[in-house]
């Protein structure tokens, strides 16, 4: 099982979690966000932050393909995750140039995510919220449990520690055969943006 720590805000942490084996890096280029990037260090920093086993995650919001791009090649990003109301045009035109990572907001249902299934490289399932994530809160997960998807996903949404046992049994079902890493934020946190290294360990060795 692989694990992306998302709203990093620190490079000393994201230098620490590359250290543990973490296997996505995430940091958020949304203003409107309690762990905006921008608002903790440069794009020089993080242009320079250069990780031995992690991959660098831009984590947008209806954000202009052009900006995209151009962070991108600034800070040094490996993909991109699209958290917004993008289009399968968009994405297909975008995931051309730099692996995507398209987000669906589950809440009593689905979302049709089989439109994007050639505009994406993966999926990730989060909690349905008028903020875009972030929420700190669990979805249903027997909504997609029986569910057979076309590539692989990543699973987030409020996942803590006490999680380890559900992912286990996430990972038997059918739903399961695609599951590609686990997603982890808020219940990880001192403060937004600022993770609990050691609890993020423990869950490290918890699941992997």
């Amino acid at each position: 099982m692989k694990l992306k720590v998302c709203g990093i805000t620190q490079i000393e942490q994201a230098q620490a979690l590359d250290s543990m084996g973490v296997n996505y890096i995430g940091f958020i280029f949304y203003a409107a966000s309690k762990r905006y990037v921008l608002s903790a260090m440069t794009m020089e920093q993080l242009a320079a932050f250069k990780p031995v086993h992690a991959k660098k995650v831009g984590v947008f919001v209806n954000e202009s393909m052009e900006k995209i791009l151009e962070i991108v090649k600034t800070a040094g990003l490996d993909m991109v995750q699209l958290h917004g109301d993008e289009t399968v045009d968009y994405c297909e035109s975008l995931n051309q140039l730099v692996p995507v990572i398209k987000v669906f907001r589950i809440g009593n249902a689905l979302p049709n995510y089989t439109a994007y299934d050639n505009a994406a490289a993966y999926y990730l399932f989060d909690t349905d919220s008028a903020l875009y994530g972030g929420t700190g809160q669990h979805f249903n997960w027997e909504i997609i449990k029986n569910e057979h998807f076309n590539k692989p996903y990543f699973l987030s949404g409020g996942i803590g520690a006490n999680d380890v046992q559900g992912i286990e049994v996430m990972c038997k079902t059918k739903a399961g055969k695609n599951l590609a890493a686990i997603d982890i934020n808020s219940q990880f946190e001192t403060s937004p943006g600022i993770k609990k290294l050691e609890k993020i360990k423990t869950f490290i060795d918890a699941i992997i």
